[in-house]
């Protein structure tokens, strides 16, 4: 058996991410990203089954990568819309110096290849931000809605303006990443909650 190397696999994920995001998961050939990721075709199967099994592991990766950044920023001791403000900057960070992650997150989020188990795994990452805005939810503080509206509303919005281009390209100076958040906050917050902010 051929020995693995974790540089190779990791330049695997890579080049599916630049690839995919570039021409389409159809478009995307095995032999493509093996070029891309300068290892041979055969490489690939070392690691991954077949094409869908290396989607979904750059899936993975990806979502991995963002959680990652969230988590990194949640802290129980701060009031949540400080919490929530933390998190929201440190995602538009990522999505300023690597668009490619939401690009990729969005578009295998609306594939064939997105499952209810891939959704339970990337929730149970997520218990500790969850768990905040589920708090939140009992405090009064953020409406009484679904996991669904409170993503599009709140972290969607990240995505949308990183990418936005045409007649209303977005700054993204301090001051107008604030008001964004300020905006997304609003959004999902209920009107009296700034008066009772914590999650303690």
């Amino acid at each position: 058996m051929r020995q693995r190397d974790d540089n190779k696999r990791l330049a695997l994920l890579e080049a599916t991410l630049e690839l995919v995001t570039e021409h389409g998961f159809s478009a995307t050939s095995v032999a493509m990203i093996a070029r891309r990721a300068g290892v041979s075709p055969g490489t690939l199967y070392i690691y991954h089954e077949d094409k869908d099994a290396l989607l979904v592991s750059t899936f993975l990766d990806v979502c991995d990568r963002l959680i990652d950044t969230a988590l990194g920023q949640v802290d129980e001791h701060l009031v949540l819309r400080e919490q929530l403000r933390r998190v929201w900057v440190a995602l538009f960070e990522v999505a300023l110096a690597s668009p490619r992650l939401f690009r990729f997150y969005d578009m295998f989020s609306h594939s064939a290849w997105m499952t209810d188990e891939l959704r339970e795994r990337n929730d149970q990452r997520l218990a500790p931000l969850l768990e905040a805005l589920a708090e939140g939810q009992r405090q009064g503080l953020i409406k009484p809605v679904g996991l669904a509206l409170l993503e599009a509303f709140l972290f969607r919005p990240i995505h949308h303006l990183v990418q936005s281009s045409g007649c209303h390209p977005f700054e993204p100076d301090s001051a107008s990443i604030d008001m964004a958040f300020a905006m997304a906050w609003d959004a999902v917050a209920l009107k009296h909650s700034a008066s009772q902010e914590s999650v303690s």
